[in-house]
């Protein structure tokens, strides 16, 4: 095994396969040794190196992490059986040998806090570090003092010397916040054992029986009351860190700074997303990184948004600032063209779906594949509605009145849901100079149906779609319609695209993947597809004959799936299907 990307590898890696090169214009490995230019091996070497700091800081969190976690496990074993694994535990020769009722508890709160301290290891805190250190240094010297066990202590010392040569992986350090709340948490507990223990010295008597049996209540409920405080200080001081709020006026003012760089470098049919209001920015350079952070989960998406060049220096960045807090990484609805320098920071892409994308001049009604199109614009127009496209600012009060009442009808909830492919705002004053809106109205002039667009490269992209709920029956094919007529005015208007509805697992579904799991994956997808309609919503999409451009959920390590799977799905407004969220949930318009 090589480690060289093949071809069916280059469909998830994004990297550029040699068919992919002569419609791309990429240089093939080939061609580029005769032009001089780098191959596609010495692009991806290229990309690797900034990130190859930030990949061995992981690594050391992982391994550190895992070994402690051994060790802890280990240590509760040994009140099971003392053997064969006696030798690495921590704190086992002293805690058996001083007496024997103090053994168990210790070794109990011993394997907790380094349960604990495990875990705060794999996030990066510099505190788990410095007690882990401390911890194995003095159950090595221990081990020697107590039973002369040589080889042990070569092996607790060798992991102590090379943890603490490796510092700089553990950057995180607790805030004030942090600080103060551990403070408030040392105090409870020394309120509550001092005053334990000064409950039973009151209630003790000359009874010998009696003082001896409350002192062992005592002295229980001290040592249980005790671990509870530490455990929870611990806890707590290993967490991830809480994002910094800005006040209003200051995130408002870094939106615009975002939207700046939206305007200048945004292409994707995503980029404007990352306008949302529960987003927060980062800056570096000419490039803005969008992201939210929910239970320890840094969730981004779009890509970042910025020129090319910095596409590398941007992620590594990012990487590094997430990694002060101790945040897990996830990017929702990740393009293939950023998929090289995610995996290159060494996180995972799974495909989770494709996006159509319609070509507005080659949308012609009078081919007879679009026969069904033809048929429902016809057909509403019969019925005598219009379609008006036209920007916010041109909208009306009362209007806009009917299109946030058919807005609010139509959705689930007090908000827009989705995190990845909504604005979550309508007619927002900070939005009219870069926005479209398309109305269709009924005879009588009410506001039936509305689509709300946000700029793409060469088109725009949907938002939001809604039509009238309270109207009795509407003509089929109304949202079709609407869609139609704002092709053919994007089209008219110099653009080409048309972004439109999301499908999940689209190609597992059409069975395009070519992948061994297909037979066992399908059906499941298929069943699931008839209570959340995923198949009918592609159909939908089919209508338009669109490009179906691929988008991928990018994930973390394996431990943090579970956690960011949880976090995509609240992000996404839906508490009932896990992963995918609202795009399960989502229902064909028309």
């Amino acid at each position: 095994m090589t480690g060289e990307p093949r071809d069916e590898d280059a469909r998830v890696t994004g990297e550029p396969r040699d068919e992919d090169a002569r419609v791309t214009g990429e240089p093939r490995d080939e061609d580029a040794r005769v032009t001089g230019e780098p191959t596609a091996r010495e692009r991806q070497a290229d990309l690797r190196a900034p990130l190859a700091q930030h990949r061995r800081y992981v690594r050391v969190r992982a391994v550190a992490s895992r070994v402690v976690l051994v060790i802890a496990l280990l240590t509760l074993l040994t009140l099971v059986r003392h053997r064969p694994w006696r030798g690495v535990t921590v704190l086992d020769p002293v805690a058996w040998d001083v007496d024997h009722n103090v053994a168990r508890p210790t070794l109990v709160l011993a394997g907790i806090c380094l349960l604990i301290a495990a875990r705060g290891l794999r996030r990066g805190h510099r505190l788990a570090w410095a007690a882990t250190v401390g911890l194995l240094g003095a159950s090595s010297v221990l081990h020697l003092a107590h039973r002369l066990s040589v080889v042990p202590t070569v092996v607790l010392l060798a992991a102590v010397v090379w943890l603490a040569t490796q510092r700089r992986a553990f950057p995180v350090l607790p805030s004030r916040r942090d600080v103060r709340r551990g403070a408030l948490v040392t105090l409870a507990g020394l309120v509550t054992v001092g005053g334990i223990v000064a409950a039973f010295a009151i209630a003790t008597d000359d009874n010998p029986v009696r003082r001896l049996h409350l002192h062992r209540i005592s002295a229980g409920l001290t040592a249980g009351f005790g671990a509870v405080f530490i455990v929870v200080l611990l806890w707590s001081l290993t967490s991830p860190r809480r994002p910094v709020r800005l006040p209003p006026a200051a995130h408002l003012a870094e939106r615009e700074r975002a939207r700046a760089l939206v305007r200048a470098y945004g292409s994707g049919t995503l980029d404007y997303f990352a306008l949302r209001d529960d987003k927060d920015w980062f800056f570096v350079g000419r490039s803005v990184v969008a992201y939210t952070v929910r239970g320890g989960v840094c969730l981004v998406s779009p890509d970042p948004i910025g020129p090319v060049v910095e596409r590398a220096d941007v992620w590594v960045e990012f990487c590094d600032f997430a990694a002060t807090y101790g945040w897990s990484l996830a990017v929702l609805g990740a393009s293939a063209d950023w998929l090289p320098v995610y995996e290159a920071a060494g996180l995972r892409s799974v495909y989770l779906g494709s996006e159509a994308i319609v070509d507005g001049p080659s949308l012609d009604l009078a081919d007879h594949q679009h026969k069904g199109l033809r048929n429902a614009a016809n057909r509403v127009a019969r019925a005598g509605y219009t379609t008006q496209v036209l920007a916010p600012s041109a909208v009306d009060d009362e209007t806009r009145r009917q299109i946030l009442e058919v807005a609010t009808q139509s959705r689930r909830g007090e908000a827009e849901r989705g995190f990845s492919m909504t604005l979550s705002r309508l007619l927002d004053p900070a939005d009219e100079d870069d926005l479209l809106l398309s109305v269709t109205r009924s005879p009588e002039g009410r506001v039936d149906a509305f689509c709300q667009w946000t700029p793409c490269e060469g088109g725009w992209s949907l938002d939001v779609m809604r039509r009238r709920l309270d109207a009795g029956k509407l003509p089929n094919g109304l949202m079709e319609a609407t869609v139609v007529r704002t092709v053919e005015e994007v089209v008219s208007r110099g653009g080409r695209r048309v972004g439109l509805n999301f499908a999940v697992m689209r190609e597992v579904l059409q069975g395009e993947t070519g992948s061994a799991w297909d037979p066992v994956v399908r059906p499941v997808l298929q069943r699931l597809s008839e209570q959340t309609q995923m198949s009918s919503l592609a159909a939908f999409n089919e209508k338009f004959s669109p490009e179906w451009v691929p988008r991928y959920v990018v994930l973390d390590a394996a431990e943090y799936v579970a956690t960011q799977a949880v976090v995509m799905a609240g992000a996404e407004g839906i508490g009932e299907l896990p992963v995918i969220g609202r795009f399960l949930a989502a229902r064909p318009r028309g």
